[in-house]
Formats: C-alpha cells, sequence, structure tokens
C-alpha cells in the first residue's frame, strides 16, 4: 500500500472528537461513505472509502491511558485529497493493516494527538485532508496521523 494525495480544498469537515465514555476517538459529524478502515495502531484506523481510496476520517478505541505525552506540536500542512492505493481491492467492512505497533502520543498544550512518529522532518510532506486531521508521508508511506482533539463526555 502506498499514499498519494492531490493539493486541493478537502471536502471532509468536522472535528475529531475524544468520547470520554467510550475511551475512543470519532469524528464528527461521521461520514457515512467509508467502508474499509486502514489500521494504524493505538487502535485507530483510518476511514476510507473503498471505491476511491479517499481518506476521510481518524477514529477508533484510544483509551487516554496509552496516550504518551510530547512536547511537539501538530505540523503546518497543505490542504489536499489523501488517498490510499491498496495491494488489492478492499472489502467494504473489514480493517486493512498498516502498522499497528504505532503508539499515540498527546500534546496537552496544543490539545493534539499523534499515531505514529511524531518526527516531521524537512522533507516529509504533511497534508491536511480533514479539519483539524494531517497525514505526514515519507515517500509515499504514511509516517503519522495527527489530530486536533476535542474532550467531551459523549458523542454529539
Amino acid at each position: 500500500m502506498f499514499f498519494t494525495f492531490i493539493e486541493c480544498d478537502f471536502g471532509f469537515t468536522g472535528e475529531l472528537l475524544y468520547l470520554r465514555d467510550e475511551d475512543s476517538l470519532s469524528y464528527h459529524p461521521w461520514n457515512t461513505n467509508v467502508g474499509v478502515s486502514i489500521i494504524c495502531g493505538a487502535y485507530t484506523g483510518l476511514d476510507t472509502i473503498c471505491e476511491t481510496g479517499l481518506i476521510a476520517q481518524l477514529s477508533g478505541l484510544c483509551p487516554k491511558s496509552v496516550w504518551i505525552p510530547m512536547k511537539s506540536k501538530m505540523p503546518q500542512a497543505i490542504k489536499g485529497n489523501l488517498t490510499a492505493h491498496f495491494d488489492s481491492p478492499p472489502m467494504r467492512g473489514t480493517g486493512v493493516d498498516y502498522d499497528t505497533s504505532w503508539k499515540a502520543y498527546y500534546s496537552k498544550k496544543d490539545s493534539s494527538i499523534c499515531i505514529g512518529d511524531y518526527h516531521v522532518f524537512d522533507s516529509d510532506m504533511c497534508v491536511e485532508f480533514a479539519s483539524g486531521l494531517v497525514a505526514v508521508l515519507r515517500n509515499g508511506q504514511l509516517t503519522a496521523v495527527w489530530g486536533k482533539v476535542r474532550e467531551v463526555k459523549t458523542a454529539p
């Protein structure tokens, strides 16, 4: 699997929420077109539209007890559409493992979470693919997903 992006105004707007009652991350409003999840570690996944590979949001069980404090800030990014290119066509309703070893890092000062490697290099491409969600690409591979997160008790 590899990833590409097209610089443009993205079509996915909303916000990443941490639902205390469920110990999970959820993008609101939920995009009902997603059909496959790319499993990224820390019990999260990138929700993807099967037919196009377009990545719409981040979600998943992600208890605060696994979050590791960090001082890094969410990287600056260009706006664009992020697309996953699968090795074989994914089936709707399934999950595709990407890198399940990734950990979750959290900056309380920045109210941001990073799933994956929080080290961002000058040669990396940072793409905001939905409001408040940034993917970090290195040579066509995803190294991290960042999100501005707001904590709430339950889903709206």
